[in-house]
Formats: C-alpha cells, structure tokens, sequence
C-alpha cells in the first residue's frame, strides 16, 4: 500500500485546528453582540417624580422590556438641576446597562450656569443613544391681566416697567430662562423675577395672583388653562403644539426670537462599545416609534423624534450657544 507522504497527512488537521483557534479568538465578540441585553437595564431619570422626563421614563421602560425580553427599571436621582444624576452616568461603566434622561436643562445650561462645578462634559462625557422627544414652553398670565394677546400684553408690560411679575422654578431653571428670553425678544420688558422652589409653587403663585405670568411645560399648563385659573398666552416655542391648537406661538405674535423648546435625549455612559451602542439605539428607537408610546407621549404634550446620536450632537451645539447667551443675560448663577 502506497504511504501519504508524512508532511501532507495532518495539513487538514492543523487548517481545522486553525480555524477552530480563529473562532474561539472571535467569540467573546460575538457572544457579546449575540446576549446584551442580558440582565436589566437602568433609566436614570434627573428629576422628581410626576415631570416630563419621569413620565417619559416610565412610559419608555415598560415597553421597551417587552422588545428586549429584560426588565427596565426606572430609577429618579434628584439634585443640582439633575446634574448629579447626569455625572454618575458619565462615571458609570461603558456596559450599557445604565443610561440618563437628559434634557436641555441638564446639557444646554448646565454649562454656563454651573461653569466649573459642572462635574461632566457634555459632549466628551456621553454616548448619545437617541434625540428623544420635543416638548414646548407655554407662557401664562393671571386672568386679571388686561391683556388677551402678545401685543397687548407687551404693551402692558411697557406701559408698566418694573411693575410687572413672573414667577419660575428657580433662579437659572428653564422657565426663567424662557421668560428671560422672551422679555429680550420683546424688545427688553422691564419686569420683577420671583423664583420659587419648584414648578409647583411657582404655578400656584400665578393662580393665586402673586404673580402677573409664568412659564410652564403643556401638560402642566393644560388644567390650569380648562379650569380658567390661568390664560395661556403663547408658545414660546419654534412650532405649535397638538395639544393646544389654537394657540398661536410666539413669532406667529410678532416676536421673533422668543422660542424655548425643550427637550430629552437618552445618553449612555462614554465608551460605549459601538455594537452595544447600535443595539440600544435600535431597541430604543423602535420602542419610541410604537403608536401606543406616541399616543401616550402626546397626551403629555411630549412630540416623539427618535433621532440619532448626529441630530442629538448638531441639537446639542445650537442649544449650548442659544442658552448660553440666555444665562449671561439673566445674570443666574447656580446656587
């Protein structure tokens, strides 16, 4: 019987041995791309219980579980203008196991309003995973002003300088903000800042007649406005709102400039591994896009957007320079 020449024998053994060795280097890999997610994924929600970026939590987790097959847990991290939620996610591990609802408070005025203490970066100190969700600024007057549109009620105020009053959340918060920009935007209205600790608050001062206006986010606005304890006078906002039809925004009133669009964003920790990244945005997105998610997120007066992370970065750099401009202005510093 003829020998096969020894050299030729296991050259079939060591291709197999070779590609087994490839497959098993390739692995880890793949088996991560193949079991996230695998245990539960954390929302962390910067602000109180019963706002827009909790209730938009809430919402996304409950069917974003269902898509992914893992429980999501929402989880409110209060303080410092829902910074410090915001810097224990920039500090978290890049596994994508944990990511923040952030908003324009958070990203576009932090910035200036906190300067050097701001504990994040951010641009260098997040993965954005989605440009979430739009919602509009609604200025409110006390029924007892004289004035049923934006150019009576700037009229008014001129009429009046330093006599006039708007309450906010808080000195630097985005409702003093929105009014700050738009007594610029009306040609610099001389009116009497009364900050108070909280939304709340500051709403009841303006039923109350403490305070001649406000600024509010549209679900807040919408029971004061049916009950007739407040008038709502524009939307400080680029484009008019679903919820409020009827009511014209700012610009279509004659001010050019006075908009306030809020926002929230989805952000991970940095670092994070692209195939993980695109897998969170994927889920995320399409749980977003849900017509029940959509229905809900509008009866809050929240509009769905589920962009990318380049729409989020572009969004990001215009917001950083408009409220930037916005806080020197009000001459707010953070406490």
């Amino acid at each position: 019987m003829d020998r096969i020449p020894a050299a030729s024998a296991p050259a079939p053994a060591r291709r197999r041995a070779l590609a087994a060795l490839a497959a098993l280097a390739a692995a880890p890999g793949a088996a991560r791309a193949q079991a996230y997610p695998s245990r539960t994924l954390r929302i962390v929600v910067p602000h109180a219980a019963g706002g827009n970026s909790d209730a938009f939590g809430r919402i996304l987790a409950q069917r974003l579980a269902e898509r992914i097959g893992q429980p999501v847990v929402v989880e409110n991290r209060t303080g410092a203008g829902g910074t410090i939620a915001c810097a224990s996610i920039a500090r978290a591990p890049a596994d994508g196991y944990q990511i923040v609802v952030a908003d324009t408070g958070t990203h576009a005025i932090a910035p200036q309003l906190y300067g050097s203490r701001l504990q994040y970066d951010v641009f260098k100190d997040f993965t954005p995973v989605s440009l979430a969700a739009t919602f509009p600024t609604v200025l409110l007057l006390h029924p007892s002003v004289p004035a049923t549109t934006v150019q009576e009620f700037i009229a008014l105020a001129k009429s009046q300088p330093g006599k006039l009053t708007f309450s906010s959340a808080g000195t630097g918060n985005g409702s003093h903000l929105a009014q700050t920009v738009f007594l610029h935007a009306a040609g610099g209205l001389d009116m009497i800042h009364v900050p108070y600790k909280g939304g709340a608050p500051a709403i009841q001062a303006l039923i109350a007649g403490e305070v001649q206006m406000t600024a509010v986010s549209v679900n807040t606005s919408l029971p004061h406005i049916r009950s007739g304890r407040a008038r709502a006078l524009a939307l400080a906002s680029s484009k008019r709102s679903p919820a409020l039809p009827d009511l014209p925004t700012l610009a279509e009133s004659g001010v050019q400039g006075g908009e306030a669009d809020n926002w929230l964003a989805l952000l991970a920790p940095p670092g994070l591994p692209a195939d993980i990244a695109a897998t969170l945005a994927r889920e995320v997105n399409a749980t977003l896009v849900l017509p029940e998610v959509r229905e809900k997120l509008a009866g809050l007066g929240l509009e769905v957007v589920a962009g990318g992370s380049q729409a989020y970065t572009e969004l990001l750099r215009r917001d950083v320079v408009k409220w930037t401009e916005a806080v020197k202005r009000s001459g707010a510093v953070a406490d």
